[in-house]
């Protein structure tokens, strides 16, 4: 669409911001600092995005927290591992030392200009320690508990995850349940301090408040503004049902979140349906789509931050049912997963990130995906009796929704499988795990399921399912996010088909390649390249000359 007239900005500023998660507030924090105006636009009526949904950990290779603790840690470290994992499918080798390099700065950065702190979990690793190059602590970062109070009006603005007491990484989900104290929750919740997710994102937005950036809620950004030579002037934005346009003298960038919310897209792209995202329902590929428009390269579209769904029925959260992210008791003793075919298909205690990739696997004899989900965990009475399932915790009846019965055969006529074939799936299982074995899977043998179960030794990850009742759980098709987008340098620019910068636009987070590839190599795989390309990004914008953005042809694109 072209205007053949001088455009007539409702607003005009140095840096429009799309997004309000950790990459876009991250970016305002640094172009503010550079000395630019920033306006920052959010799509929905919260501030925080995907990070204050999530447990809000970086991770970071080589940080000050790490060496205050007299851990070591060295870029060569870092990259042996990162490449490992990625296998060489990562979009641009360059770009992982550049976030290697420069995630260090990030934290530095935030630390010593911003309320934004963190501290090492204890015994917090990656996830992957046993490779070359891992490490048993201290790249995921724990945010520092934060008092929304200091947010005043804005304080309740921030979003919520559903689930997540304020307890931090370390008091949590790093900690035995028998050592938690639950008097920090009542304590927490009297004063209006939170963790984890919330807490980063209502630091940042302290930050952002303080620099004096102005943030508008429920105004979506619609479509890039492009003048005659092809580079990003503004943004035409929706509020209260209405067009307004707002002019950016000096760039644009795309923090808006992945596309897992929008089922076209998610065909488009995906190897497989997502049919149970685990992120915030505005996450639909807004900011993709205005790139594309614009001209950007794609790189990394095939892969998301996979995850297993889980659903309580009974839970909502914005008005939807809520899709709970992973549940670790898939990882304990007495448990199995099995597909349609009432068969095993995958190791139970891989990670998170991994067990859902195969979902997708293609069996040739039958042209068909048997892994597909629903998949089911059966499991027994045992773990029922010492582990909290879902929302399900020991000492309390399994809720009506939970399928039960008394012998797995019965079990599996209520849930629609072949009662003879899951009998002999889990007989097969119970002969091997008597022993703690599995020759199938080689469950209890992953660096992950022993970390995820403190290390207490085999029995704790693999044991038989024998004692009724017996239980099954739907596991779902879940995504934390996806990771394509268009594809950046080392300043979170937006490169072209034709490989130049499209100049003006920027892209971090969840809205960009994810420079890891497919890799998630710990807690915080999604944060730590979101901060350090939106921290970049921030800084090559804000000191960026300002243009005349007043030309007599503009393309809306």
């Amino acid at each position: 669409m072209v205007l053949k007239n001088k455009i007539a900005w409702d607003l005009e500023t140095d840096v429009i911001v799309l997004g309000s998660g950790g990459a876009a507030m991250t970016t305002a924090i640094l172009a503010a600092d550079q000395g630019a105006e920033v306006i920052m636009l959010e799509k929905s009526d919260l501030i925080g995005g995907t990070t204050a949904f999530s447990g809000g950990i970086p991770w970071i290779p080589n940080n000050r927290y790490m060496r205050e603790l007299g851990l070591e840690d060295s870029h060569e470290n870092a990259k042996k591992y990162i490449t490992k994992l990625t296998g060489g499918k990562e979009p641009d080798p360059a770009l992982i030392d550049v976030f290697i390099e420069e995630g260090a700065k990030m934290i530095d950065y935030l630390h010593e200009n911003t309320p934004v702190k963190f501290k090492v979990p204890k015994g917090y690793g990656d996830y992957y320690a046993d490779l070359p190059g891992g490490v048993n602590e201290g790249r995921s970062l724990d945010p520092v508990p934060f008092g929304l109070n200091d947010l005043g009006a804005w304080a309740e603005k921030v979003r919520r995850h559903p689930i997540f007491p304020p307890l931090t990484l370390e008091e949590g989900g790093a900690a035995d349940p028998n050592d938690i104290d639950f008097t920090i929750v009542a304590t927490r919740m009297e004063n209006n301090i939170t963790t984890m997710g919330r807490a980063l994102a209502g630091s940042l937005f302290k930050a952002v408040l303080d620099r004096g950036v102005e943030t508008l809620l429920e105004t979506p950004g619609k479509e890039l503004v492009m003048d005659d030579e092809g580079a990003v002037i503004g943004v035409r934005a929706e509020k209260d049902g209405e067009d307004i346009f707002i002019g950016a003298k000096k760039g644009v960038m795309i923090a808006t979140g992945g596309f897992e919310w929008n089922k076209e897209l998610v065909r488009s792209f995906l190897k497989g349906a997502v049919t149970h995202p685990q992120s915030p329902a505005s996450n639909e590929g807004d900011g993709l789509i205005m790139a594309m428009e614009a001209g950007a390269a794609l790189g990394n579209m095939g892969e998301a931050w996979w995850s297993p769904a889980f659903v309580d029925p009974t839970i909502e959260y914005e008005g939807r049912v809520y899709n709970q992210i992973d549940s670790s008791s898939r990882t304990m003793a007495n448990s199995i997963i099995v597909n349609k075919n009432a068969k095993r298909f995958v190791n139970e205690g891989s990670t998170y990130m991994d067990m859902p990739k195969s979902f997708y696997t293609y069996d040739q004899n039958s042209q068909s995906t048997p892994n597909e989900g629903p998949v089911w965990m059966i499991f027994d009475q045992q773990l029922k009796d010492r582990a909290l399932i879902v929302t399900m915790a020991p000492g309390e009846d399994a809720p009506e929704w939970v399928p039960q019965a008394e012998t797995i055969a019965d079990l599996a006529k209520q849930i629609d499988l072949d009662p003879a074939q899951l009998e002999a799936t889990v007989a097969r299982f119970n002969e091997h795990a008597k022993n703690h074995e599995d020759p199938d899977f080689n469950r209890g043998t992953l660096h992950f399921e022993k970390f995820a179960n403190r290390f207490k030794g085999p029995e704790a990850n693999i044991g038989p399912i024998e004692k009724g009742p017996f239980y099954a759980l739907p596991i779902y098709a879940g995504t934390l996010g996806t990771n394509g987008g268009p594809r950046i340098n080392e300043h979170g620019q937006v490169m072209s088909l034709r490989g130049n910068v499209i100049p003006g636009l920027y892209a971090a987070g969840n809205a960009a390649m994810g420079v890891l590839g497919g890799a998630y190599p710990g807690a915080g795989g999604t944060i730590g390249p979101a901060l350090t390309f939106g921290y970049l990004a921030g800084k090559h914008l804000g000191a960026l000359e300002s243009r005349n953005i007043h030309s007599e042809e503009i393309v809306l694109a």
